[in-house]
């Protein structure tokens, strides 16, 4: 069972600390995160938990980062629900049975799958209790080096910690599951005259109407988000925080890395202004008002809001109709020359990027570069 474990750490003079939430498996990109920022072993680097799960290289990260703390004291791995979750399903005797329903439900990535793949396990024919006792003995090593995770990391005038805080002023006495699964922090906030630093949600869930990975600084909460959304959002960027400070002053700068290709546009782009409708979690469920060939009309039940969804986008389950992940129904206004990173191609159409606007071009105006 892990447990709550908190540090500090107060450096003085100046220093550069890199901060970096969610990889969920994605050790390619976090490789690439940190060869652009140019990470050194001077540097200060925290994980905000949730390295595991989403992705196929969790292992792999696992070993990486444990790599990367021996190498220097001046790195810090924190615990995320994920982290949590893996080591209580497994560990369990209980939640055998579990171990199973999980698999069904993900995809190819986890460090239970991983293990599976490697102890040439069969869960269709295999006892669930044996399946859980054999994947234990196989992870155990990787428990163990979860059980020394932090679950807070207050660095000078900043706190880390995976989901959130309690609002009170012993923060460091606030629930494990608070702190580590907590959904509404950025909305609820905080007491304290520090700035708390989190992961867990993707960025993009506090956008109203914008589909938006960049990290958010509040400075009016001292609260800042990180979590780019790797391995669970379609649309996603696995971001760095990087604070550069000196005693008790500091300043941010971020950096990102988002692997989607680029095309120029090849033709001037005018659309209409209309405001961009947007749909995220949790609120996925629609209803059709008028089926058409590419894009069809359609109602946010939750909001009462009409959009444009691209039928690709649209499906059943238990005869309800739902908007598959993130989605914005904007039309994007370019100019000849302009370079846009392509999500997807869905027919006639391509889902951009173009700066920090989401929306849809026609694919002919396109050209891969």
């Amino acid at each position: 069972m892990l447990k709550v474990q908190h540090a500090n750490k107060v450096v003085k003079g100046p220093y550069r600390c890199l901060v970096i939430s969610d990889i969920h498996s994605h050790l390619d990109l976090l490789k690439q995160l940190l060869k652009k920022v140019h990470y050194c072993q001077d540097d200060y680097l925290i994980i905000v938990g949730d390295f595991v799960e989403k992705g196929t290289q969790t292992i792999e990260t696992i070993e990486y980062l444990m790599t990367l703390q021996s190498q220097s004291d001046r790195v810090y791995v924190l615990l995320g629900n994920c982290e949590y979750a893996v080591e209580e399903m497994v560990s369990n005797p209980k939640l055998a049975k579990q171990v199973i329903n999980y698999l069904n439900r993900i995809g190819k990535g986890g460090m239970i799958r991983q293990a599976i793949k490697k102890l040439s396990l069969n869960i269709k024919t295999d006892q669930p209790e044996e399946i859980q006792r054999k994947i234990k003995v196989f992870l155990q090593p990787y428990f163990d080096y979860f059980a020394t995770l932090y679950t807070t990391l207050k660095f000078n005038d900043f706190i880390f910690v995976h989901a959130g805080i309690e609002k009170r002023k012993d923060w460091w006495n606030s629930k494990l599951t608070s702190m580590i699964e907590m959904q509404t922090f950025y909305r609820d906030g905080h007491c304290l005259n520090n700035y708390v630093i989190v992961g867990h949600l993707p960025v993009s869930n506090q956008y109203r109407n914008a589909i938006n990975n960049n990290i958010i600084i509040d400075n009016d909460k001292k609260i800042i988000s990180i979590d780019g959304g790797i391995g669970v959002k379609s649309i996603s960027q696995l971001n760095v925080l990087i604070i550069n400070g000196d005693g008790n002053k500091f300043s941010f700068d971020k950096e990102y890395v988002q692997p989607l290709p680029q095309y120029e546009v090849l033709v001037d782009i005018k659309t209409s202004s209309k405001e961009p409708v947007k749909i995220s979690w949790p609120h996925f469920e629609v209803e059709l008002l008028k089926k058409n060939r590419d894009f069809s009309k359609c109602k946010q039940l939750d909001t009462n809001n009409i959009l444009d969804i691209k039928n690709e986008f649209l499906y059943y389950r238990n005869d309800k109709l739902y908007c598959l992940d993130d989605y914005i129904d904007h039309r994007i206004s370019l100019n000849k020359g302009d370079v846009v990173k392509v999500i997807g191609v869905y027919g006639i159409y391509a889902y951009i990027i173009y700066g920090e606007e989401v929306g849809w071009v026609k694919y002919r105006y396109l050209r891969k570069i």
